[in-house]
């Protein structure tokens, strides 16, 4: 009997230590975010700045119980396959560009709509407002990823090595990586080039070995990624706005304490203004630097941005309808994107 009463002691004690290993003395799990994106860990970027205080805020206010792990340049594979990873669970975080996303939810091409947003305080409101919420929350119903915010990629604008693109026109002939966004290479078939998606890893061999003639990409990104190495002609016309969603696996996060999941959700938004502000400072900086390193910029005048709005605008909201017919998507979204955009530009 007394041996038996031993065995039970010890085994309840492991138990219990066991358990306040695993849970922590205040109830918590212990916890690892994998937390994936597709850019360089360099302190000044834009997303990799925004997801190193993500790190040390989650770490910081829950003592430790939750760790995060940041796994920059694609280590856990390209967008596409961040998503897939987060949509799957083998991932639980990942802070990836909008265009992969299309191919999950194809609902999402309505940001990509050309010169949608005049302004980045336009795109904002927009993106807030409840257009976005509706937006994302058909995400999270669909692929059971949830945007815990949107960043900011920023404004796209295309580059080359063979002239300067002063019109649309100028175009014509060339060879235009994109993202995996049907609507982005819509945009640039409308405008006489031919859009040849790149996952992103590979975009700088494509344009150093000829693959294509130039891409298209915000400022922050094209001197992030050195693309004035390879591409001699900026052109900063601005006809897409780019988002950067904060993305977690919505069981897994539906699967943490109320507690770890405020601090997580607000940190986000911590994440968010850290995105917008820095890709702005990195812009504002940027053109100048690319000048200095060679590149010659080309900014079109308002008749000018006329022309590739006239251009592109109308043909890629005319895919888009067309696509959601086939794919038997809610035209919704489209006249959705196109009064938000509106409301936001009055306000």
């Amino acid at each position: 009997m007394l041996k038996r009463r031993s065995l039970l002691k010890c085994f309840l004690l492991s138990f219990a230590m066991g358990t306040l290993l695993f849970f922590g003395s205040d109830g918590w799990a212990q916890t690892t975010i994998k937390l994936a994106h597709g850019m360089p860990p360099i302190e000044d970027e834009n997303i990799h700045r925004a997801v190193s205080v993500f790190k040390k805020v989650v770490e910081q206010k829950t003592a430790g119980k939750v760790k995060v792990e940041i796994y920059p340049s694609n280590q856990l594979g390209r967008e596409r396959e961040q998503f897939e990873g987060v949509k799957l669970g083998t991932i639980e975080m990942c802070m990836i560009a909008d265009g992969p996303i299309a191919g999950f939810l194809p609902e999402i091409m309505t940001i990509g709509i050309p010169y949608l947003y005049s302004n980045e305080a336009v795109a904002w409101r927009s993106l807030d407002s409840s257009f976005g919420k509706s937006l994302f929350e058909e995400m999270r119903k669909k692929t059971g990823v949830r945007a815990l915010g949107i960043g900011e990629n920023g404004f796209r604008n295309f580059t080359n090595r063979t002239r300067p693109i002063r019109n649309p026109d100028d175009l014509k002939g060339l060879k235009i990586r994109t993202m995996e966004n049907p609507a982005h290479m819509a945009m640039v078939r409308a405008m006489g080039a031919s859009p040849t998606p790149i996952a992103w890893g590979e975009v700088y061999m494509a344009l150093q070995q000829g693959v294509v003639d130039g891409q298209e990409n915000p400022v922050s990104v094209i001197q992030v990624a050195k693309f004035n190495e390879v591409q001699k002609y900026l052109t900063l016309d601005g006809h897409v706005y780019s988002i950067l969603p904060i993305l977690i696996n919505d069981k897994f996060f539906s699967s943490l304490s109320p507690d770890v999941q405020k601090i997580i959700a607000d940190t986000a938004k911590i994440m968010v203004t850290i995105s917008r502000g820095q890709n702005v400072y990195l812009v504002a900086n940027g053109v100048k630097n690319l000048q200095d390193k060679g590149m010659e910029v080309y900014a079109p005048t308002e008749k000018e941005l006329q022309m590739f709005r006239d251009k592109s605008q109308k043909p890629v909201i005319e895919f888009l309808e067309k696509t959601f017919a086939e794919k038997n998507v809610d035209k919704k979204w489209i006249d959705m994107a196109l009064k938000s955009a509106k409301a936001s530009e009055m306000e």
